[in-house]
């Protein structure tokens, strides 16, 4: 789903975005990893949410649910110290429907904790990769995310990759993220513009520091959250968004919805099960709809085509 920097201006204006961002203050971005989803460690903060109604099975399975809980406004602190957020209001929902279970959220390192089978279920604005996909079970999709081009204030908007790759613009990646393997790619298919990639796990506070001291030139991060950061980081005036062509956010991120992940065992495949189940309701009776509106203000719910079956 296309959205552009004007449309986000209007709400931002209308207050819809300052409503969904309220509270992430210095607990929440500041911190954060790559949007790619990389999870970065952080103080404990738990939150629990638990099935509307005892199943008829008798006691009900704890299920531990993993977040980095630091990428506003999917996944953050409020100033009550508790987690909240799109994914984390859609986790809870999605456990409501599941009575069988008692849900607990913790932050951590979302993929080791998952993979080493402390928790359950990671809970971190992923995306779907073939690397990813070798060792965890995804979900069915849950939300869809677009994205912009950060750059200087008063730099000429980007048109293009190839625009991008002419004018020797330096991005700061983290291997293995989505974007980057998506300009390998481009690399690898247009030896005539070469996209210089300056591969770094910085995170985002730091990556946007490189662009306005001239370290790298541009960025591609999602919409939301680059509208949440600029003001914290202190960058507006200094950096803007700019919007992205629909060729080339489609060839960046060709589904750019994100999933649940689960341990790729039997518990995991069994969990993964119950979880689509509740996922399909809440796409066909509009709840998915509902959450990703009250936080970002317009309908990011993936399409019902992506709901017939999950990516591995």
């Amino acid at each position: 789903m296309k959205k552009t920097k004007k449309f986000w201006a209007v709400l931002a204006a209308a207050g819809l975005l300052a409503a969904s961002f309220a509270g992430c203050g210095s607990n929440a971005s500041a911190n954060a990893g790559s949007s790619s989803g990389s999870a970065a460690s952080s103080s404990a903060a738990s939150s629990s949410a638990e099935g509307s109604s005892a199943s008829d099975s008798g006691e009900k399975k704890v299920i531990k649910a993993v977040t980095s809980g630091t990428l506003a406004p999917y996944f953050y602190v409020n100033d009550d110290n508790e987690l909240t957020g799109v994914d984390i209001d859609i986790v809870k929902e999605v456990f409501n429907r599941l009575p069988q279970y008692e849900l607990k959220i913790e932050q951590a390192d979302a993929l080791q904790g998952v993979l080493s089978g402390q928790y359950d279920i990671a809970v971190n604005n992923y995306g779907y990769t073939d690397e990813r996909a070798e060792s965890y079970y995804f979900s069915l999709p849950y939300k869809t995310s677009f994205n912009e081009y950060i750059q200087r204030t008063g730099d000429e908007p980007l048109t293009s990759l190839t625009d991008l790759a002419d004018r020797g613009y330096k991005i700061e990646l983290s291997a293995g993220s989505l974007t980057a393997n998506a300009l390998e790619k481009w690399n690898t298919d247009n030896p005539d513009h070469q996209i210089n990639i300056v591969y770094s796990n910085a995170n985002f506070q730091v990556r946007y520091q490189h662009i306005v001291d001239g370290t790298a030139d541009v960025a591609i991060d999602d919409g939301p959250i680059i509208d949440n950061l600029l003001p914290q980081f202190g960058l507006e005036g200094q950096l803007e968004a700019n919007e992205i062509d629909e060729e080339t956010e489609d060839f960046l991120f060709p589904q750019n919805n994100t999933y649940f992940l689960f341990g790729k065992n039997e518990e995991g495949a069994a969990l993964r099960e119950d979880v689509d189940k509740a996922l399909k309701e809440m796409k066909e009776d509009g709840t998915l709809s509902k959450i990703t509106t009250e936080y970002l203000g317009v309908d990011t719910s993936p399409d019902e085509k992506y709901f017939d079956e999950t990516p591995n």
